[in-house]
């Protein structure tokens, strides 16, 4: 262990930049073992000594306390669901904005939470569970099929149009906010898929929303295309649809990308360790809503 601005050996090269010393531990895995033999789990390092003091978490207060990145916990915000709403949270897993959702309209109302894998419901009904909450209904349902022209149902997927008060859209993404990483192994053929696969929730998700419901779209990726660019495209497509200002307002403007005129990237909020608003470190974040003027189609 050291201080910061000391050396330190990484690898075959000498690494002089800043440096934190937070706690004394004894190697058990190499960067060998990480990088190269790709080892996907764990105990790299074995901590004997902490300096800083910050206990664990870890199953303390289950019940009372649950673990979210601070964009994800505005997300909810900016979402302002009402008590006595219908709302849906198309990609709902682990169930950390879903569970928060329902606390925010103090259990009350209806919350629909589709999540396509099913030991993701699993770990949804779980959190859902040891909260207490009754206002959550999950459903094993691909969210891109929830949309139907045929649909009357407001109970269960698929859904017909005009049927939910605020929706929360945070769909696959290539998560390139995520952190830490020690590797990625996303191909570039993969992350520029996930744009037209995104593109596939917001318009359905649209169909569904009521005259003059709110719609949050947020991603825990860096790319424009993933972020800035679906905003242009909404506004584009969708006439009856308004960015509106993404509050509270934690984060940083969005990026310039054609398209976007400038007051409009004032609207949405950019988390990054360089672009944000705010004065602590987080992941990676995007974050815009949009409030429908009148039913689609009119």
């Amino acid at each position: 262990s050291s201080g910061i601005n000391a050396e330190y050996g990484r690898g075959e090269k000498n690494f002089a930049g800043p440096t934190a010393h937070i706690a004394d531990g004894v190697l058990k895995m190499n960067r060998k073992d990480i990088f190269k033999n790709m080892v996907k789990s764990g105990v790299a390092v074995k901590v004997t000594g902490r300096h800083v003091d910050v206990p664990c978490l870890n199953n303390v207060l289950e019940k009372q306390m649950f673990l979210q990145n601070l964009p994800s916990i505005v997300t909810s915000h900016v979402l302002d669901p009402q008590p006595g709403e219908v709302i849906l949270d198309m990609c709902a897993a682990p169930g950390g904005k879903t569970t928060h959702i329902a606390h925010l309209m103090q259990d009350t109302g209806t919350i629909i939470a589709l999540e396509k894998v099913g030991h993701k419901i699993d770990k949804i009904e779980k959190n859902i569970l040891k909260q207490g909450l009754k206002s959550i209904r999950a459903f094993k349902w691909d969210a891109t099929n929830a949309f139907s022209e045929t649909s009357i149902s407001v109970t269960c997927p698929p859904f017909g149009r005009e049927v939910f008060d605020r929706i929360l859209v945070d769909p696959p993404c290539s998560a390139l906010g995520q952190r830490p990483q020690l590797s990625n192994q996303c191909r570039i053929s993969e992350i520029s898929s996930y744009p037209a696969y995104q593109w596939c929730f917001v318009a359905d998700a649209i169909k569904m929303l009521r005259e003059g419901g709110t719609l949050v779209y947020s991603t825990c990726s860096f790319p424009v295309q993933e972020n800035e660019m679906i905003v242009v495209r909404v506004l584009d497509t969708f006439p009856e649809m308004e960015l509106v200002a993404a509050e509270p307002r934690l984060g940083g403007p969005g990026f310039p990308v054609k398209g976007l005129m400038e007051e409009h990237a004032s609207l949405v909020q950019r988390f990054t360790p360089q672009h944000g608003g705010v004065d602590v470190d987080t992941i990676g974040f995007f974050i815009a809503k949009f409030k429908k003027l009148r039913q689609s189609g009119l």
